[in-house]
């Protein structure tokens, strides 16, 4: 009988052995939460100053550019009150001009329609009337384009007819991809000084809040691009890996809960986080707990594109769930069930 057990144990251990290092850790961490967080922010910070400076919807009035100006093609009402003879509907020609009752041709190309009352006002006042007030409305707004590229379902390029917001500009090209992002980036040329500004719009405020603010007013020449939804990899001891759409902001805990939850042979300690920093920086490697998501840490950490999650195995959890194969002698010994036949939510 002792040499029965004896020769049990003798198999039995080296089969644990094996087992444990079959369910070795697949990455080892490189550095603890606090660092981890730093080392990001670090790269955004470099990002951001690499790139031109991203305004919201808010910003419009400080921005410069705000106002249609005056082109070819552009179909205008002109008004003046002190003399309906005087009101005409005109064209902005080929030359940048409209014709006006006894003005003639009047250079309006790149003018606002304020800045256009202004000089018709004047141009009146000099020959013909003693205080005149001049309305001038724009019927049509033809002189410009607008672009639309990225996740829309008919990206190109569109005549600006008439004044939009950005929904009615996004209905013209048919809505959004199902794959689309977050956001929506809408860049425009201040066309007295050519600078460029890039707006950023959020479209989960404006599509799902219904926060109109973000509804922001489309100017002949704005380019709007739409990107397409980031993703993270979810892999490991969980319920049901794969990749992942990163449309909103996600936390480790959210992503965790779409994959089906922690499998019941999961390292509660093994939780990995896995980001590529960039440049010629190596990925980055965080070490989280089962415990520490339940403390509210993972609500704090948001996914980023191409981010991945692994959850590692315990050997112990290994053993004792699932079924699977049985190694015993002469009646005695253990049994070694496959946990993914049996897996089980945390």
């Amino acid at each position: 009988m002792f040499q029965v057990r004896l020769l049990t144990f003798c198999f039995i251990v080296p089969m644990l052995f094996l087992l444990t290092a079959c369910a070795d850790e697949q990455f080892q961490a490189t550095t603890d939460l606090e660092q981890f967080r730093k080392q990001y922010e670090e790269k955004q910070k470099k990002y951001n100053r690499s790139q031109d400076k991203v305004y919201s919807p808010a910003d419009l009035s400080d921005a410069g550019g705000g106002d249609y100006r005056l082109g070819e093609g552009d179909l205008l009402t002109v008004k003046v009150y002190e003399s309906e003879a005087l009101g005409t509907e005109v064209r902005v020609s080929s030359h940048g001009e409209i014709s006006l009752p006894l003005l003639n041709n009047v250079d309006v190309f790149n003018l606002t329609t304020a800045e256009a009352e202004e000089k018709v006002e004047a141009l009146y006042k000099e020959k013909y009337l003693h205080d005149p007030h001049v309305i001038i409305h724009i019927k049509e707004h033809v002189s410009k384009q607008i672009t639309l590229v990225g996740a829309v379902k008919m990206p190109g390029t569109y005549d600006y007819v008439t004044r939009r917001r950005l929904l009615d500009v996004l209905a013209v090209a048919n809505g959004l991809l199902e794959d689309a992002g977050s956001i929506a980036y809408v860049t425009r040329e201040n066309p007295e000084t050519k600078e460029r500004k890039r707006f950023m719009v959020s479209l989960d405020e404006l599509l799902k809040q219904g926060n109109m603010r973000q509804n922001m007013v489309v100017l002949g020449g704005d380019v709007i691009f739409i990107p397409l939804a980031g993703q993270c990899f979810i892999d490991g001891a969980v319920r049901k890996p794969g990749t992942y759409p990163l449309k909103t902001k996600m936390t480790i805990t959210e992503a965790l809960s779409l994959a089906g939850g922690l499998a019941s042979y999961a390292d509660d300690d093994g939780i990995k986080l896995i980001r590529y920093m960039g440049d010629d920086q190596e990925r980055a490697i965080v070490s989280l707990s089962y415990s520490d998501l339940q403390a509210g840490m993972g609500d704090t950490l948001f996914l980023q594109d191409q981010d991945m999650i692994f959850a590692e195995s315990s050997s112990m959890g290994l053993m004792s769930s699932g079924a699977g194969f049985s190694i015993g002698f002469m009646g005695t010994g253990f049994t070694y069930k496959d946990p993914e036949s049996n897996v089980q939510s945390k």
